[in-house]
């Protein structure tokens, strides 16, 4: 079958499509890579399925896809699967793009990656597209706190006690984090992580393991949480 988009009556469009356009499947092949502990296969094969989607998407519009229809959410998690890769391996104009592409086509964010292309704003010191970013950066968001804490920091030279207070007393998980010495990837965590329901650690782990770089790259922003 040939890829095709069908519209649908709340102005979104769902990805049909066999083969390589198949995302369903594309995903299932690279979780079973992932489970076979094959990790780089399983990030080469992620890039893979993401450059045949955007082959896929126009360039001039944006193309938001319908999130219900089974397909188009595969398509939309090797996006942002492959955003985190290349996140993880310090590559964030790779990482910022697909996040970008990620926002066009999922205009509700379900997957919170306004956070992650923020911190991708800080970083490479994108200040007015981080700028535009900021009204989306909830309080109720432990890692967008993170990330409006680390920009005040960038910015200024010191820490935003206000904000450090706020991820001190409603984010205490990533404040600990920060505070941690070590961050085991262990059985326990795993298994968390890994149930319907994971703990609030448990997702704070998974957060400081995926941004671990960037850390150990702006190491002094860490001392200064630690109160170093």
């Amino acid at each position: 079958m040939e890829p095709r988009f069908n519209p649908t009556p709340d102005q979104t469009f769902e990805l049909e499509g066999s083969g390589k356009y198949n995302f369903v499947e594309r995903t299932a092949a690279v979780e079973r890579l992932v489970k076979a502990g094959r990790y780089v296969e399983a990030c080469e094969a992620r890039y893979d399925a993401f450059v045949d989607l955007a082959a896929l998407l126009p360039d001039e519009e944006a193309l938001p896809l319908r999130w219900e229809h089974p397909n188009s959410r595969a398509a939309l998690s090797i996006i942002y699967g492959s955003a985190v890769d290349h996140f993880r391996i310090g590559d964030l104009e790779m990482s910022m793009a697909q996040l970008e592409l990620l926002l066009e086509c999922d205009n509700e964010d379900h997957f919170e990656s306004v956070n992650l292309l923020a911190m991708c704003y800080v970083a490479c010191d994108e200040w007015d597209a981080y700028d535009d970013l900021t009204l989306d950066l909830s309080d109720k968001s432990g890692d967008a706190v993170v990330t409006r804490l680390w920009a005040a920091f960038r910015r200024s030279g010191s820490v935003d006690e206000q904000l450090l207070a706020l991820l001190r007393s409603r984010h205490r998980v990533y404040y600990d984090e920060f505070r941690a010495e070590e961050h085991p990837d262990d059985d326990a965590f795993r298994r968390d992580i890994s149930s319907d329901r994971p703990s609030p650690r448990a997702e704070a782990r998974e957060w400081w393991l995926m941004t671990e770089p960037l850390w150990a790259e702006f190491a002094d922003f860490v001392d200064a949480v630690r109160g170093k």
